[in-house]
This record gives C-alpha cells, structure tokens and sequence, in this order.
C-alpha cells in the first residue's frame, strides 16, 4: 500500500488544490505559479516543474512562472536549454532528448511502442490530417507522445513507486489555461489531449491503481480514482 503523497498539477483553470502535506510536487508548464501558492502553506517538499525545451524558450508565460517558483529540479523534454541564471547554484537541470523520453514513455502504457504511435493518429480528426501528422512527425523525428502534464504524471509514478499520485489541473479534455497569454487566447490545446485520452486507457493498472484526481473529468475518462480530501483555501 501506497505509503505517502506526491502532488502534480497541471494549468487547468479553476481547478482546486488538496489540503494535505505531500513530500514532492511535480508541475507541468506554467502550473509552475500554482505550486507557489500550495507551498504558502506547505512549503517543506521538492519541486520539480517539466516543459517542453521549444515551450520554455519561445513563451514567457511558462519560463517566467517556473523561474519564480524556483524549482530543485527542472526536467526538459525534446531540447536542450541552458539554465537560467536566477537558477544557478539552486536547481538541478535535466534535459532530454525527444527520443529518450519517448522511449520512457513506452514503459507505462499497455502494447508500448505500438500504443505511443497509433495514439498520434488521435492528433488530428481527418483522415488525410491524421496521415500527414504522423508522416511529418516522423521525418521530423519528433513522435511527442503525451502532454507535459501527463508526463509529469508518469514521471511522479515512476519515481515514487510507493506514494499516491494526487492529480490536479489536469483534466484531458483540452481547454485554456488558468493563466492568460497570447498563446491560451486561441490555442486549446485538445489535440494533444486527444491523444492523452487514448493513452490514458491503456496506462498499466499497477500504475492507475495509485493515481487520485480532483477533477472530475479525468475520473470519467478513465475511471481515475477521484480524491475526497479537503482543499486548500486560498
């Protein structure tokens, strides 16, 4: 039986924090903001935000939140970046080659490799869209695989193989995030939620047994256990 707590949140608006000490918080993108404001109040536990190494040089909206927050560790999926200097000497930098965390991936899901590329078909809804998506994505040697959210999810799985894995923000649904850029204003990131939902059914039991989400929509995809704890007031 699960032993502990670790918490992983993601940028979905409205959604709520649990009121419960966990001893590590693993954030996707700019949700990075939100595990700021759960370590007002419990401030003693590791942060370890994930992006992408395109999303974190080209939005400032999600560089700028994971540099304030000033996490122990920063893991950078598909790229390489350098540190930033408010960062030096406090966070531990871990880049990753789009190859290799697609390789991590695979060790999760039911049917592996195989169910990380037919998932890529999910991307788009057209035929002829679903072709040419993975067709470049091949030659472009850059098969993503899943959201930075629900890496961040596997990543807190894999690394505390005794906790329980407490979900918030991360619905899978698509939609904006709960902070405003030029970026959420029209992109609602459902494509790749898509391809999330897909994924999400065929997750390793022994791995979905441990997860608990806040929100309901990501219990009703998949059956997620749904969390009865009490929130954080903020």
């Amino acid at each position: 039986m699960p032993d502990y707590n670790v918490l992983v949140l993601g940028s979905k608006p409205d959604s709520k924090l649990p009121n419960i000490k966990v001893s590590k918080i693993y954030t996707a993108n700019g949700a990075a903001e939100r595990a700021s404001f759960y370590r007002k109040k419990y401030p003693e536990n590791e942060l370890i935000c994930t992006t992408g190494a395109s999303e974190f040089a080209r939005n400032e909206h999600v560089s700028k939140r994971i540099i304030n927050s000033k996490p122990n560790r920063l893991i950078i999926r598909s790229g390489v970046i350098n540190l930033p200097n408010d960062l030096n000497g406090f966070t531990e930098l871990k880049c990753i080659s789009n190859f290799d965390q697609w390789c991590f991936q695979s060790n999760f899901f039911k049917l592996g490799f195989f169910s990380l590329f037919i998932s890529e078909f999910c991307h788009q809804e057209k035929i002829l869209k679903k072709i040419v998506h993975v067709i470049k994505a091949i030659k472009n040697k850059k098969i993503q695989g899943i959201s930075a959210g629900f890496y961040a999810i596997l990543l807190a799985l894999i690394e505390n193989p005794n906790a329980n894995v407490i979900i918030s923000g991360i619905g899978m649904k698509g939609g904006k995030q709960f902070y405003k850029s030029e970026r959420s204003n029209y992109f609602v990131y459902d494509s790749r939620a898509k391809v999330d939902r897909f994924l999400i059914k065929r997750l390793l039991k022994k791995y979905k047994d441990r997860m608990y989400t806040l929100d309901a929509d990501l219990a009703e995809i998949e059956g997620i256990n749904l969390w009865s704890g009490n929130f954080l007031e903020l």
